[in-house]
């Protein structure tokens, strides 16, 4: 059974951006979405306690699942698979990277322990892989971003102008992701 998964990024919840707007547009189809609020902050936003909220709605992942995933949540997506060995169809990941930032040191304290160094079996365990980021993004270097893309071996849509994809830039709509609604096995 296909279904669909939004997992916001760091400091984030489900209702900002453009999720709330794609998971309306899910469900308007008749598809099942699960959008979920991680813990966030310090303390608080590490790899095992991401990895026990996505444990919650496992029995609900399969190989014909699409994920869309947005910033530190993208390698977090890719990490949990890894470990667990878990198959799926799909994964648009919007601004993705795997690497301190050296922007912020906020962000790569909160950030550090979704690293891996084992992206490339990634491949083995999706489908269909997309990465959609920005040469203007303010908090991801642009050449992280395609080395995140490079890792593990997604197809790139590369904008100039979009940020980071999020509100502030424009992004309470999403509309280019509809495409990604009925990914083919």
């Amino acid at each position: 059974m296909k279904n669909y998964f939004i997992i916001h990024g760091s400091f984030g919840n489900s209702q900002e951006n453009w999720f709330p707007w794609l998971e309306e547009q899910i469900k308007r189809g008749g598809d099942k979405c699960i959008s979920l609020d991680f813990p966030i902050g310090y303390g608080r936003q590490n790899y095992q306690n991401w990895e026990m909220v996505l444990d919650s709605v496992k029995r609900f992942i399969n190989e014909e699942s699409v994920f869309f995933c947005h910033s530190i949540s993208c390698i977090f997506l890719v990490k949990y698979c890894i470990r667990n060995n878990l198959k799926i169809g799909g994964a648009v990941l919007v601004s993705g990277f795997n690497h301190y930032l050296g922007l912020d040191e906020d962000y790569d304290e909160v950030n550090c322990t979704m690293y891996t160094n084992r992206c490339a079996e990634f491949k083995n365990l999706c489908k269909e892989r997309v990465c959609y980021y920005s040469k203007n993004d303010p908090f991801v270097r642009f050449d992280k971003l395609d080395e995140f893309a490079n890792l593990i071996d997604a197809k790139k849509i590369v904008s100039d102008t979009a940020g980071h994809f999020n509100k502030s830039a424009g992004y309470s709509e999403f509309k280019e992701l509809l495409s990604y609604i009925n990914i083919e096995k």
